[in-house]
C-alpha cells in the first residue's frame, strides 16, 4: 500500500522531507535542516525514523536550505541513492551546502572560544568533507516536463516561481498496474514578481496534494517595492545612517541588487556603496545571469538582445569574498547598505554587522522575508529591545522595517490562485510548510472556498496514498 510519512515541515516551516513507500520502494523529497527554535533545530541530530540505507532514491523541489541542508547527514547515515534536481537546483545545492558546513564549522569554533554554547562541547551537524560525497550523487533531471527515477516512480516539474530552479512536483505512483497522482507544491514564489517567471500550476489531477502554508494566514503588505525602498534608503542617507539587509543568499540578494540598480538609474537615490557580504551570494548572482529558461520578459528586456546586460549590478558595487574584506565594512563611517546572508539573522556574516549597527540610531535594518518562530529575525520583527549575538546582549537602537513586498513566498490570496487553476479537486490535500496558526487558517480557506478535504500535517504522521 502506498504511504507517505511526514519527516519534516509539518507544524513549523522548515526541515522539509517526505517519505513516499509504495511498490516495495522508498522515496525521499526533499531533505531539509530545521531551523528556528532550539527545540526544532535539536530534531537535526536525531535519526530519522527509517534507515537512510533502505531509501532508494531522493528528489529535490529546490536548493534552500530547509529543503536540503540535511542531504550531508542523510548521506553521512548510509544513503547510496541518486538525488536527482534540475541543473539550476544542482549548482545552488552544491553552493549552499558548502557554505552551510562552513559556518558551521566557524561557529562552533566560536562558540568553543566564547564558551557560550548551550553544549558542553560543541559541534557542527556536519563538516565541508561530509558534503563532497552528497555531490558525487546529485543527477541531472529535467527543468520541465516528464521524468522516470524508476519505474514505480515518474515526476514532471513545474515552475514554482520562488527561487532559481524551484519546481512544484507532480509525482506518478505505479503501484500493482494502479497509478496513483501525488503532487508538491514546493514553495511557491510570488506572481508578477521581478526575475523569475511567474508559479504554473501542475496540470494532472492529484489524488493526494501536499500544499505549503507558509503565508496561510496573511497577505503580504500593498505597495510599489521600488518607492518604497526608495524611501527608506534617502530617509536613513539624510540622516547619515546605514542599511543592513539580512537577505538569503539565494532569491532576496539577486531581487534587492535588481531594485537598487533600477534606482541608481533613474536617480531615485544616490549612488550608495553597496557591499554584498556573501560570498554564496555573489556565486548564486552568477548563476542568476547564467540560467536564462527562469528569467521573466522584463529581466529578458533589460539584459538585451546581446545578453550582455547586467540588471543586477549597482553603481558602486563592492563584493567581499574574504574575512578581511568582510571585517573592513566595519570601518565604513558613511551611509552605505550592506546585503549579507543569512536572511532571518539565524547565522553567518550578517551577524558580525548586527554588532557593529544595531546600537545605532541611525541606521536602519530591511526585514524583507518570512522570519520563523526561534529566530533573531522573528526577535527583531517583535520589537527585541536587545539581540543575543555571540554571547553578547546588543541593543536595538536602529530602525527595523518590515517589507513584506519583497518576500519570495506566495501570500494567502496568491496560494489560493495557485490552487484554483488545479484541473480537478484533489480527492485529499495535506498542508505543510507552515507555522500551525498559517496552516490551519489556509485549511479553513481552503474547505470554506473549495469545499475540499484539507487536513495539516503532523510531524511523523503516516498517511495512506491510495484511500
Amino acid at each position: 500500500m502506498a504511504k507517505l510519512t511526514f519527516l519534516g515541515a509539518a507544524g513549523c516551516v522548515t526541515g522539509s522531507k517526505y517519505l513516499v513507500e509504495a511498490a516495495g520502494k522508498r522515496l525521499l523529497v526533499d531533505c531539509g535542516l530545521f531551523q528556528g527554535t532550539n527545540e526544532l533545530k535539536d530534531r537535526n541530530w536525531k535519526p530519522l525514523p527509517v534507515d537512510p540505507k533502505q531509501i532508494d532514491f531522493a528528489v529535490l523541489t529546490h536548493a534552500h536550505l530547509d529543503h536540503t541542508g540535511w542531504l550531508p547527514v542523510l548521506v553521512k547515515d548510509g544513503y547510496r541513492g541518486p538525488i536527482f534536481a534540475n541543473p539550476a537546483t544542482i549548482e545552488l545545492t552544491e553552493i549552499l551546502l558548502k557554505d552551510s558546513a562552513h559556518l558551521q564549522e566557524e561557529e562552533t569554533e566560536h562558540a568553543k572560544f566564547k564558551k557560550y554554547s548551550r553544549h558542553a562541547e560543541p559541534r557542527s551537524l556536519y563538516t565541508p568533507e561530509d558534503v563532497d560525497p552528497v555531490l558525487k550523487q546529485l543527477k541531472t533531471m529535467p527543468r520541465s516536463g516528464g521524468f522516470d527515477i524508476s519505474p514505480q516512480f515518474h515526476v514532471v516539474s513545474f515552475d514554482a516561481g520562488h527561487i532559481l530552479g524551484s519546481s512544484s512536483l507532480e509525482l506518478t505512483i505505479t503501484e500493482g498496474g494502479k497509478k496513483i497522482v501525488v503532487v508538491f507544491s514546493g514553495d511557491i514564489g510570488r506572481y508578477g514578481q521581478v526575475i523569475l517567471k511567474d508559479p504554473t500550476t501542475p496540470t494532472s489531477n492529484a489524488d493526494v496534494l501536499i500544499c505549503e502554508s507558509t503565508y496561510g494566514d496573511r497577505e503580504h503588505e500593498e505597495g510599489d517595492p521600488a518607492e518604497l525602498l526608495a524611501q527608506i534608503v534617502n530617509r536613513v542617507v539624510k540622516r547619515g545612517g546605514s542599511i543592513v539587509i539580512p537577505a538569503f543568499a539565494i532569491g532576496r540578494t539577486q531581487t534587492f541588487m535588481y531594485y537598487l540598480h533600477q534606482l541608481e538609474d533613474q536617480q531615485r537615490i544616490l549612488h550608495l556603496p553597496v557591499y554584498v557580504d556573501s560570498p554564496m551570494a555573489l556565486s548564486a548572482t552568477d548563476l542568476y545571469i547564467k540560467h536564462k529558461e527562469d528569467h521573466d520578459l522584463e529581466f529578458v528586456r533589460e539584459e538585451g538582445s546581446d545578453g550582455k546586460g547586467d540588471p543586477l549590478n549597482v553603481h558602486e558595487f563592492h563584493l567581499t569574498r574574504s574575512p578581511e574584506e568582510s571585517k573592513a565594512i566595519n570601518n565604513v563611517k558613511t551611509p552605505c547598505i550592506i546585503i549579507s546572508a543569512s536572511g532571518m539573522v539565524s547565522g553567518g556574516r550578517v551577524l558580525h554587522h548586527m554588532v557593529q549597527r544595531l546600537p545605532d540610531a541611525r541606521n536602519a535594518v530591511i526585514l524583507a522575508g518570512f522570519q520563523a518562530e526561534g529566530t533573531r529575525g522573528r526577535a527583531l520583527q517583535e520589537g527585541a529591545k536587545t539581540l543575543n549575538l555571540f554571547g553578547q546582549a546588543v541593543p536595538v537602537c536602529a530602525e527595523i522595517v518590515e517589507m513584506g513586498q519583497f518576500s519570495a513566498h506566495a501570500g494567502k490570496s496568491e496560494l489560493l490562485r495557485w490552487l484554483t487553476a488545479l484541473p480537478a479537486p484533489p480527492k485529499q490535500t495535506y498542508l505543510t510548510h507552515g507555522e500551525p496558526e498559517a496552516a490551519q487558517a489556509l485549511q479553513a480557506a481552503i474547505q470554506e472556498r473549495f469545499k475540499w478535504k484539507a487536513a495539516v500535517a503532523r510531524y511523523l504522521d503516516t498517511v495512506p496514498l491510495d484511500g
